[in-house]
């Protein structure tokens, strides 16, 4: 302990100057020694505090990096691109809507081109079977070519049964795939109504957009608030290291201590604490007066070191509490909207609405594709019966051949068979024309209903699908943006609370500080009154050589030795080196805060 130096070199009796002011250095340097040892509680809970806030601004700038981390350009542009090809395919949607809509109404026009000649085709058959019916009649009354008639006859039964039997089954078929169509145009046309497409597309370049905003916005208040913080974080680390001037007190003071045991040793024996033998009686007043010259000049320096550090610690404390308010206030303002009124909380609304308003669509395009999918069923099996229209069409051309044959045949001038020939090959070769324009239109639906399955409606799923992944995927890694942005800048928020009024009490802690300036000031003006009582004489040369030892020997600090050096006019002897200066940086303060 210092006092304790101090008190077994030089009695209780024995000031260390034979004057009043002798006795005021012998107390005030036991105050201040004092003093040094009740402070350093008060350093190092200033110390412990500040390195807790230095660890509380740590989690502060991890939470903000971890945030602007997730509005890192390789995600955002990942994402953007994804919505990009999203709009691409909601354009593709477009188009692909306008072609499957162009393809229904094609595939009317085809049916109803064929329902007329089916409607024809049936006039046609019921003609026949009225004409068939005089021709049996007719038969039943030329007995001479009963033999010869009835064949024909019976084929023209024939014919007309098989006709009306496929004109009902084209009729049922025709009836379906109508009611299909109709049900087709209803579901397109209220779609077309709703007119989502341009919409939907408006709203992807619109949220990609705004994430490009957003993204520039949010990361250039992160970096900010980034900046803020880490220049606090700083900022504590170079207080931290600045409590360091109580060690340096310390050291110093002890230093100044031994001095003024040896200055009392002086004026009792003569001893110097070298060993050596005492100094001649007649050198001690100069010895005693070197050592106050040293000492006075060693408090001043201390004093205005001491005092020039503990102010710009106070005044950086000061000025770090009230920067931390301002920071704290910045940091809120990061946290994402709940309303999702702007930031990341905006782009998950906006990707959301985006998304269910598509999927709300979903069962209008499901309904429509069930629809067109029926439509391309019916219209199938009417294509089935593409091969009984070509057999009917080579049986009305043999009925044609049979009846001109047979009204050349028929002797007698019987006008009646002549009649009903010609008109069984008149509408034969009618028939066969119908049936050719059923199949022609059938073939036509059949041309666009290929169209619709093998290509319109799976490239039309595909697209839909596509836009369905990318929403899900944009709203799905927006919403885990927000939440994980929240969750860390939460971190970062509680990490920031109650900083402000944690440097203040530290600030407040330090103003005891002050008592020990005050103190190295009055030991100061001790040792000047008693410099004033002492002879101005200097030491012989080797004799201060030798003081100069012995008052340089315990010096740890360039600082001593420069006071030593202006002090005299010449470069202190010391047996201990100077340390080398240690290289600034953050491993300096890694040293001290941990």
């Amino acid at each position: 302990m210092i006092g304790a130096t101090l008190s077994s070199r030089a009695p209780s009796a024995q000031a260390p100057c034979h004057s009043p002011g002798g006795h005021d250095v012998l107390r005030l340097a036991n105050a201040i020694t004092a003093w040094i040892e009740a402070d350093e509680a008060v350093f190092l809970d200033a110390g412990s505090r500040l390195r807790s806030v230095h660890g509380r601004l740590a989690r502060v700038r991890d939470g903000i990096g971890r945030s602007t981390e997730l509005l890192s350009a390789d995600r955002m542009a990942s994402m953007r691109e994804d919505l990009a090809r999203a709009a691409g395919d909601a354009g593709r949607i477009e188009t692909l809507s306008g072609e499957r809509a162009d393809a229904l109404a094609g595939l009317r026009t085809a049916i109803a081109d064929a329902a007329v000649g089916a409607k024809a085709l049936r006039g046609v058959f019921k003609t026949l079977d009225y004409v068939a019916l005089i021709a049996r009649v007719q038969v039943e009354r030329m007995r001479s070519r009963h033999e010869e008639l009835v064949p024909f006859a019976m084929h023209v039964d024939e014919l007309v049964d098989s006709g009306e039997k496929v004109v009902r089954v084209i009729d049922q078929r025709m009836e379906a795939l109508c009611g299909q169509l109709d049900g087709s145009r209803t579901v397109e046309d209220r779609r077309s109504d709703e007119a989502t497409g341009p919409a939907l597309i408006d709203g992807f370049m619109q949220l990609v957009t705004l994430i490009e905003s957003q993204q520039r916005e949010a990361g250039r208040q992160r970096e900010d608030a980034g900046r803020s913080f880490t220049a606090l974080w700083q900022a504590i680390a170079q207080v931290v290291m600045g409590l360091q001037a109580h060690d340096m007190v310390r050291q110093r003071f002890e230093h100044t201590a031994r001095n003024l045991a040896i200055f009392a040793d002086l004026a009792a024996d003569g001893t110097l604490g070298d060993g050596g033998e005492p100094l001649a009686p007649h050198l001690r007043p100069a010895a005693r007066r070197r050592i106050v010259l040293l000492e006075i000049a060693q408090i001043e320096d201390l004093s205005e070191v001491y005092n020039e550090r503990t102010t710009k610690i106070r005044a950086d404390l000061g000025s770090i509490a009230t920067e931390l308010g301002g920071c704290t206030a910045l940091l809120g303002r990061l946290m994402p909207e709940r309303s999702g009124q702007g930031g990341l909380g905006q782009l998950d609304a906006e990707a959301s609405r985006l998304r269910e308003g598509f999927h709300g669509g979903r069962e209008a395009r499901e309904k429509t594709t069930e629809s067109v999918e029926r439509s391309v069923v019916a219209t199938q099996s009417l294509i089935e019966l593409t091969n009984r229209l070509v057999e009917l069409e080579y049986e009305l051309r043999l009925a044609g051949f049979n009846a001109a044959v047979r009204a050349a045949h028929v002797d007698g001038g019987d006008e009646t068979i002549s009649y009903v020939a010609g008109v069984i090959r008149e509408q034969a070769s009618k028939a066969r024309d119908m049936a050719e324009q059923v199949r022609n239109g059938i073939e036509s639906a059949a041309s666009v209903t290929e169209s619709l399955s093998q290509r319109i409606l799976p490239t039309l799923g595909n697209a839909e699908s596509s836009v369905e992944t990318a929403l899900t995927s944009a709203a799905t890694l927006l919403s885990d943006a927000e939440a994980s942005c929240r969750t860390a800048l939460a971190e970062s928020t509680e990490a920031a609370q109650g900083l402000g009024p944690e440097v203040e009490d530290v600030h407040h802690l330090m103003s005891a500080s002050e008592d020990g300036g005050a103190m190295m000031q009055a030991l100061g003006a001790a040792l000047a009154a008693c410099l004033a009582e002492l002879a101005a004489e200097d030491l012989p040369e080797d004799d201060a050589a030798r003081l100069d030892r012995v008052l340089t020997a315990s010096y740890t600090m360039e600082e001593e030795r420069a006071v030593h050096a202006r002090c005299f006019g010449l470069a202190p002897v010391s047996a201990i080196p100077a340390p080398s200066p240690a290289p600034a940086g953050d491993d300096d303060f890694d040293d001290i805060l941990f």
